[in-house]
């Protein structure tokens, strides 16, 4: 359910020990079906990825050799289509290298590719899946713009109820062995009362309806001698694509050696000042410009030292202590130069003076970003003590984010550009009080801390929410997620009264979800999930290899379970109706 990275990685694995030789006897491979369901019309971009969604500027958060289904796959399919990508969609290639003789082209590991390029790549492994699937005699069964609505464990295994977008047309498919939850990102139900504010967007994508609702509240906003303005309310990569979505119709310039130059906004034909954009966060800065990793290693934060503060804490992590010892291997890697409180509070007066600095020299910063994503990769917080967690994730998980996540160099250069150009300036909003109101005249009210500390505030016509995902299921829009966390299917992750965000799972280990029975919680038999919907995922990955490594170990557990699976005979009626009928 949901074909995006996630599910695309999850077919494309399992499909793999589905054909390796002798892995189904005695059970044929005919006798197995796959059916996938995604609300979009393609398989494998999902949301983020798919061309509606992902403008020309708007780049991958990670490079390349990192985000392929196996491997180095990204790059290797990069290279095996060059003469395609070459002809069909030369502005994806000359938005990461401009003016580059395309020709000469050569795909980069280190290189941070549009989201739109990655999109291809995964509906093409998508497809490439379907088609091995179909060469070894598995039916895989695709219901593209279709919603799954409600899912239930039923004597036959479980059932799902689905929704076809286009026709409104509702039917089951009944008998599913195994199932897979990955729905991926979701924007919060939330009461929030910006929501349903004429002048509030509530995501950056797709990125049409950003510039039509922008542009339609500047419009009716207009006053003369006003210069315009719209406060991105994030400045992680979902708001630095907000950014260069706003300023799509201007024009960046490149030097020789291809590095941006500067920015030309639009004309505006009537005379009007350019539009300003404010972006703004808790911390006020944006990701860090970071190269590749370097070979420091965690040698205060060990794991050793983390069974040393279990012993201590009855079993469980504290955070103060893990700070701590972070902090001790930040100065021995920077020569005492950088601590923790520097990634907490960095040592700039603004967002650009960070920029520059990290354009300019990345000898300390490398370091930094490699310690703070190894602390992330231990995993500790799913045992840090519950109020810990709380704490955590108030006021910490936003700097390891902000930390791990590098940007791509060209988008630091964009954003300066901007600035230089008066398009672009940066606030503080620290974390005290809700940064955006609605004023008295339906504009909004945007509160932030001066460089002195002190409160202050700026007016603006639009509002565009590009902050942290909230992870609260019971908030959750998707009718399906609501009907299982109703039926007990899923459940709330908790500890001691502590909702940590997102589903449980199996406390074994697995990727199986915990689902409540009667007074008793157990591991799903059916239903499998990783990515966004679940606990801690959040707060320990970042990284699409995580993705893969889930999506592997999944493969191999459905794989290994085939040959304990009833077969089943499969029919259709004609309206699509699938029935199944167990056999000996």
């Amino acid at each position: 359910m949901g074909t995006g990275f996630a599910g695309t990685c999850a077919l494309w694995h399992l499909v793999r020990e589905l054909s390796v030789p002798g892995r189904l006897s005695p059970l044929s491979r005919s006798a197995i079906t796959i059916a996938t369901v995604e609300r979009g019309p393609v398989n494998g971009p999902g949301y983020p990825y798919a061309k509606e969604n992902a403008q020309l500027g708007h780049r991958c958060n990670n490079e390349a050799s990192t985000m392929g289904i196996h491997g180095n796959d990204f790059v290797d399919w990069l290279a095996e289509n060059k003469p395609w990508l070459v002809a069909d969609h030369p502005e994806l290639i000359l938005e990461t290298h401009p003016g580059i003789e395309l020709t000469e082209w050569k795909p980069e590991d280190g290189e941070f590719y549009p989201r739109a390029l990655f999109g291809l790549y995964l509906e093409h492994r998508f497809q490439d899946a379907v088609k091995i699937a179909r060469d070894h005699g598995i039916d895989v069964q695709q219901y593209t713009g279709h919603e799954v609505l409600d899912g239930r464990t039923t004597p036959d295994g479980f059932s799902v109820l689905l929704r076809d977008l286009g026709s409104g047309r509702e039917f089951t498919l009944d008998g599913l062995d195994r199932v897979l939850l990955s729905t991926g990102h979701w924007r919060s139900t939330e009461n929030d009362a910006l929501a349903e504010h004429e002048g509030c967007v509530p995501a950056p994508y797709p990125p049409g309806r950003l510039r039509s609702v922008t542009a339609g509240r500047l419009r009716s906003r207009r006053t003369p001698g006003a210069r315009p303005r719209v406060y991105v309310q994030g400045m992680g990569p979902s708001g630095i694509d907000a950014i260069m979505t706003l300023c799509d119709e201007g024009e960046f310039t490149y030097t020789a050696d291809g590095h941006v130059a500067s920015y030309r906004p639009a004309p505006s034909g009537g005379g009007e000042e350019p539009l300003h954009i404010v972006a703004g966060s808790r911390s006020g800065f944006f990701p860090p410009v970071r190269g590749p990793l370097t070979g420091h290693e965690l040698t205060h934060l060990t794991p050793d030292a983390l069974a040393g503060i279990r012993s201590e804490h009855q079993g469980q992590l504290r955070i103060e202590p893990i700070l701590d010892l972070l902090d001790k291997d930040l100065r021995r890697a920077t020569d005492g130069a950088l601590g923790w409180p520097d990634v907490e509070k960095p040592r700039f007066s603004s967002a650009r003076e960070k920029l520059e600095s990290d354009l300019r020299d990345s000898r300390h910063g490398n370091p930094v970003y490699t310690l703070v994503l190894k602390a992330r990769r231990m995993c500790f917080y799913r045992e840090l003590e519950p109020g810990d967690k709380a704490v955590y994730d108030r006021l910490l998980d936003t700097h390891f984010i902000r930390t791990a996540v590098p940007m791509p160099r060209v988008n630091a250069e964009k954003l300066i550009a901007l600035m230089d150009a008066g398009v672009l300036t940066t606030v503080k909003h620290g974390y005290a009080v809700p940064p955006v109101s609605v004023h008295e005249d339906g504009g909004f009210v945007i509160a932030y801390e001066t460089t002195a500390g002190e409160s202050s505030s700026l007016r603006a016509d639009c509002v565009v929410r590009a902050k942290t995902q909230d992870f609260d299921l019971e908030r959750h829009p998707s009718p399906l997620v609501r009907n299982l966390l109703r039926r007990g299917e899923i459940v709330h992750h908790e500890e001691s009264g502590y909702v940590t965000g997102g589903l449980a799972l199996d406390p074994k280990g697995t990727y199986r979800v915990t689902r409540r029975v009667g007074d008793l919680f157990e591991p799903s038999p059916h239903l499998s999930s990783y990515g966004s919907p679940v606990r801690f995922w959040q707060n320990e990955h970042n990284y699409a290899g995580a993705f893969v490594k889930a999506a592997e170990q999944v493969a191999a557990d459905w794989a290994d379970a085939v040959t304990d699976i009833p077969q089943r005979t499969t029919a259709r009626d004609d309206s699509g109706l699938i029935t199944t009928e167990t056999g000996s």
